[in-house]
């Protein structure tokens, strides 16, 4: 069933929406999302949940920066978004401040973010989980600052310069710290990243991951069995089991026909069979892993 949201949609604290499967929710320009209680989507393979602008004609609806996009504030929780496809915004998933429980403030479950005119995933000292996720062609694909906990699960993070937005911003950037009233703060982070890939073409980014410190407040990243393009790795980051440098060997890629398919079924990929087990056994296509060595990203060779 299709909803168009004029004005905006807010989700008032301690109120849960939850937005069945196959439902499509087309939001105009000045309409943001505004989570302050919860957000569920029980989107399926079949059926997503699906997040748009409202301009369907030609001209707009492969528009970036059609609707505002999705933002969990300060008293969100227990959001999980399965199956959700948000594509279009202006900035697609924005979480801001820590949990106010034990659960992270999102979790992304087999979702598409796509075509965000600044960014794809925006978190500001918050919490986030994501798995068999396809984040692509935003303007900044994942942007960490001030902090917070997050864990990235076969994700694939990915950017190529089209007509709408050109690639000049690292597909993933992380940092501990913010200003604040001209002030520098900082605050613990931790990020794990897990069977993930990271890459990005036909722009000015020698290093797909950036990461930035400051103070002293607790810092941890751990990437491993992942596979990104760099000229530098990234800094005060413990790294193992790393591919470097090499195409992932996406299915198709054509700018000038705006195909944009990043599974990956050549047998001479260099991420297969190079992730380790996770509790996840399904990729973004609802196929089975591999339950001894399972694929990089969020696609898994059929």
């Amino acid at each position: 069933m299709p909803y168009v949201i004029l004005g905006s949609l807010r989700i008032n604290t301690d109120v849960m929406l939850t937005i069945s499967k196959g439902c499509k929710v087309f939001v105009h320009a000045d309409a943001p999302v505004i989570v302050d209680g919860s957000l569920i989507a029980n989107g399926t393979k079949d059926n997503p949940v699906l997040f748009t602008g409202d301009r369907l004609d030609a001209d707009y609806k492969d528009l970036p920066a059609s609707w505002p996009g999705i933002y969990f504030r300060g008293d969100s929780k227990n959001n999980i978004l399965n199956y959700a496809i948000i594509k279009n915004a202006t900035e697609a998933i924005v979480a801001e401040q820590p949990s106010v429980n034990a659960n992270p403030k999102v979790v992304l479950h087999q979702c598409i973010i796509d075509n965000a005119l600044k960014t794809g995933i925006l978190c500001i000292n918050s919490s986030l989980k994501s798995d068999n996720c396809l984040i692509s062609n935003c303007g900044s694909n994942i942007s960490v600052a001030h902090g917070g906990n997050y864990e990235f699960i076969h994700s694939t993070v990915a950017s190529v310069s089209n007509n709408f937005i050109t690639h000049k911003n690292p597909v993933l950037s992380i940092s501990n710290f913010a200003t604040q009233n001209g002030n520098t703060v900082t605050a613990d982070l931790d990020v794990t990243i897990r069977n993930c890939i990271f890459w990005g073409d036909a722009g000015f980014i020698e290093d797909e991951i950036v990461v930035n410190k400051q103070g002293t407040t607790s810092f941890n990243i751990i990437i491993e069995n992942s596979l990104y393009k760099a000229t530098n790795d990234p800094a005060n980051t413990v790294l193992s089991n790393i591919i470097k440098n090499q195409y992932p060997l996406f299915d198709s890629i054509n700018v000038n026909k705006g195909i944009y398919n990043f599974r990956i079924n050549n047998p001479a990929a260099p991420g297969i069979d190079q992730g380790v087990v996770t509790p996840f056994l399904k990729d973004l296509d609802n196929n089975n892993r591999n339950i001894g060595l399972p694929d990089l990203g969020c696609y898994e060779k059929q």
